[in-house]
């Protein structure tokens, strides 16, 4: 009896540690854009989701928005701030690349020129305010 209830909870705990480090290893950062061919179920006329990241897809090479890989550092900067930079490609968690919507939201801000500067400006004041 002991050993059958040491058994189940060993594959528990495997079981968890696999997902724990499944969900907490790095991946390539790429970008998301919107689904324009979206496959949805129509009933009656009306597009039904099912899941909300069949709103967004992974931008192949030739979509990527201009200044993408020239901001993306600085919106992870301030979005996350866990990521890995090796031989210039940028790595983060898979948990976080799971979510379409928020990686989508993070490749539109590489081309916000407003949010970018707003930032900037509040990096300048934030800096200023810890030297006084």
């Amino acid at each position: 009896m002991k050993k059958k209830v040491f058994v189940k909870f060993a594959i528990l705990i495997v079981l968890f540690s696999a997902y724990f480090y499944w969900q907490n290893r790095y991946v390539e950062l790429r970008p998301v854009i919107l689904n324009n061919d979206i496959n949805r179920v129509k009933v009656l006329n009306r597009n039904i989701v099912f899941f909300q990241n069949d709103f967004y897809r992974i931008a192949e090479r030739n979509e990527t928005p201009p200044n993408f890989y020239k901001n993306i550092k600085f919106v992870l900067d301030h979005q996350i701030g866990d990521y890995i930079v090796k031989e210039g490609v940028i790595y983060i968690k898979h948990k976080y690349m799971n979510d379409l919507e928020m990686i989508w939201n993070y490749t539109a801000k590489t081309n916000d020129l407003t949010w970018i500067k707003q930032k900037e400006k509040e990096d300048i004041f934030n800096k200023n305010a810890k030297i006084k």
